[in-house]
Order: structure tokens, then C-alpha cells, then sequence
């Protein structure tokens, strides 16, 4: 049996990462890398990763690439990107500058500011899921009042009946408008983590 070059190793361990692509995803950037490789004529192990890195480390730049491709077109469509799409690129954009090559300082500044900023923006997400919350507790309460009252003091229990159906109201109101300001604090996320990988990736390309 013939025994695997190089290149041939690191293309098949390179696709062992990226199982998380479609098929035609996945064999479409194979075939790039691995023309990459026999054009540029590294032959050795050594020579593949001082120029793409590991083959982990460049599956993590793989996937957040493809991540950032798949987020932007939904985005194009005038409306924020499903939550799922904007969260799997903060992920593989923060995974890419973990496993970069890049200098320590660098890398760490830039994971830094990228889970800072998810942070205070998950932080507004769950203040807003908060009130929302808030709006449902307060209609239960209020309503469950109210019956009580009703047939021992009517006028209390129809003052509590109001409060609670003007409480789910508001809940009905502020739910779709929940559900979309998450999608746009999402989609923040993911446009803040495209800025910082560009950055990078246009740091790297300097170097």
C-alpha cells in the first residue's frame, strides 16, 4: 500500500476538523489547501504549518471564515441573521484567534474585547428577557388577584383584572419586540467579531 506524502497527511487530518461544514463545503476547501500546498512545493511537515499553521489551527480559520460568509449573506437580506448564525461566529471567530499563530499580546487583547463586548451585550439581552419576564409574573399575579376579589370585593377584583390583562398586554406587546432585539444584539455580536478577525487577518497579512 502506498504510504501518504506530506501533504497528503496533513489534508486528510485537515479534513478530520471539519466536520462541522457540509460535504461540498468541506471538499471545496480541501482541494484549495491542497493545491496550495503542491503549488507553493512544501514538502515537508515543517514547511506546510510555518505557512498555514497546524492543521486545527487552520480548521478553526476554515470554519470562522465560512461562518462569517454564511452570517453576511443572511444578513444581506435587509433583516438580522437567525440567532444561531451571529452566536457560530463570535464562537469560531474567537476559536481562529485562540489557535492563530499571532503574537501573545495581540491575541489576547483581541479575546479580550471580543468577550467583553459579548458580554455587556448579552448583559442588555437578559436585562430585556428581565422586564419581559416581569410582564408575564405581574399578569399572573394580578389576574389570580383580581378572580379571587372578584365576588368578595368586586371593585378591588375588577381593579386587579385591569392591571393583569393590561400587563398581558404589554407582554404581548414587547415579546416580538424581545425576540427581534435579541437577533439584533446577536447579529452586534457577530459583526463586532467580523471587525476584530478582519483586523486581525489584515494584521497577519502585514506581518
Amino acid at each position: 500500500m502506498r504510504t501518504m506524502n506530506e501533504r497528503e497527511k496533513y489534508i486528510s487530518e485537515l479534513a478530520t476538523y471539519l466536520s462541522q461544514l457540509t460535504e461540498e463545503e468541506r471538499q471545496d476547501a480541501l482541494e484549495f489547501y491542497d493545491e496550495f500546498i503542491a503549488d507553493g512545493n512544501l514538502t515537508s511537515r515543517g514547511a506546510i504549518e510555518e505557512k498555514l499553521g497546524t492543521p486545527r489551527q487552520l480548521s478553526r480559520k476554515i470554519l470562522a471564515d465560512y461562518s462569517i460568509k454564511a452570517n453576511t449573506r443572511s444578513a444581506m437580506t435587509g433583516r438580522p441573521a437567525s440567532t444561531h448564525s451571529s452566536w457560530r461566529v463570535f464562537w469560531w471567530v474567537l476559536l481562529a484567534i485562540i489557535a492563530s499563530p499571532l503574537t501573545f499580546g495581540i491575541g489576547l487583547v483581541a479575546i479580550v474585547v471580543l468577550v467583553a463586548a459579548a458580554a455587556c451585550l448579552i448583559g442588555l439581552g437578559a436585562g430585556a428577557v428581565a422586564v419581559v419576564g416581569a410582564f408575564a409574573v405581574a399578569a399572573c399575579a394580578t389576574l389570580y388577584a383580581g378572580i379571587g376579589l372578584l365576588f368578595t370585593a368586586p371593585m378591588s377584583g375588577l381593579f386587579y383584572l385591569g392591571i393583569g390583562l393590561a400587563c398581558v398586554g404589554a407582554f404581548m406587546i414587547f415579546l416580538p419586540l424581545l425576540y427581534w432585539l435579541v437577533r439584533l444584539l446577536a447579529q452586534a455580536v457577530a459583526n463586532f467579531a467580523k471587525f476584530i478577525y478582519q483586523k486581525i487577518q489584515a494584521r497577519r497579512g502585514e506581518a
